[in-house]
């Protein structure tokens, strides 16, 4: 980034005049997180903006210098990591693998998994599970992806390192409602997201499968790497002196701190949690997983 970049001050934008700290959150840390953010901002009588919004949302309003703390679904990609920004995990949630209510299938292998995605099994009889004659009339396989935060690792790359790795018969789609939408729709589908967002779109119209024998419901599994596919929340703060207003690195801390009370509907496994089972950190930051 350019000096003036650099030396250029935060400015809130379409926030109240008044406003002490500016948030920018995507969309599953944003029901997630704003009860502790108002019990914090309660507590010492704080004025603070939160926006819901996405990855790419966040982004450009750090990149704008708009925010003071901007919320990720992802791991940061190398354009995220502007001077002096900071990130910090909160903690991961389990991306599932979803399938047609009507689909037989309970459990898929991992790598089995990557073969469908990859289209290299086109066909549901394949799949180990799948043995009902009713799978007769679904027996293609029709796999859907969100290939959201292209630009960032982790979330659906754990499945498939890039898009490119894709069946060229994939149905693509650009909403998490979108996704499920498909899968509900279609007997013949597969897709992914996380648990939270299955049930708040999907509303029991759509199955979640079990990957080698774990379920995306087994918190410890998933701690422990067992569950291998899941994605990665973090928050930000600006480190520069002319940059991190007190109030917000209060408010990173609190929200560190006070993670482990979000309701656990949201499906997350703490930070601490995966310090405790052996995932690697740099300061605060998720870099690595545990050693199997």
């Amino acid at each position: 980034m350019a000096e003036a970049w650099r030396q250029q001050p935060i400015t809130y934008r379409e926030v109240p005049p008044d406003t002490d700290v500016a948030v920018t959150l995507d969309q599953h840390l944003y029901p997630a997180l704003l009860p502790l953010i108002r019990e914090f901002a309660h507590r010492r009588q704080l004025r603070i903006a939160v926006q819901e919004g996405t990855c790419g949302i966040s982004a450009g309003a750090l990149a704008d210098k708009a925010v003071d703390i901007g919320g990720f679904c992802c791991p940061a990609g190398e354009s995220d990591r502007l001077p002096g920004l900071t990130y910090h995990t909160l903690g991961i949630a389990a991306l599932a693998l979803l399938v047609n209510p009507a689909n037989t299938v309970e459990d898929v292998d991992a790598a089995t998994a990557r073969r469908i995605f990859q289209g290299n099994i086109a066909d549901w009889r394949e799949v180990a599970g799948s043995g009902s004659a009713g799978l007769a009339a679904i027996a293609p396989i029709q796999t859907v992806a969100r290939l959201h935060c292209k630009n960032r690792p982790g979330h659906w790359r754990l499945l498939l390192d890039n898009e490119e790795l894709f069946s060229p018969t994939m149905l693509e789609v650009s909403t998490i409602q979108s996704m499920i939408r498909r899968v509900a729709t279609l007997s013949d589908a597969i897709g992914y997201e996380t648990l939270w967002m299955s049930e708040r779109y999907g509303r029991g119209e759509v199955k979640a499968v079990r990957i080698n024998g774990v379920s995306p419901f087994d918190q410890a599994a998933l701690a422990e790497g067992r569950y291998p596919f899941y994605r990665t929340y973090n928050i930000t703060s600006w480190s520069a002196p002319h940059l991190a207003r007190p109030e917000a690195r209060e408010l990173v801390r609190y929200l560190m701190q006070e993670f482990h009370r979000v309701d656990p509907v949201f499906g997350f496994v703490p930070a601490a949690r995966l310090r405790e089972a052996g995932w690697r950190f740099s300061g605060d930051e998720l870099v690595g997983e545990r050693s199997r």
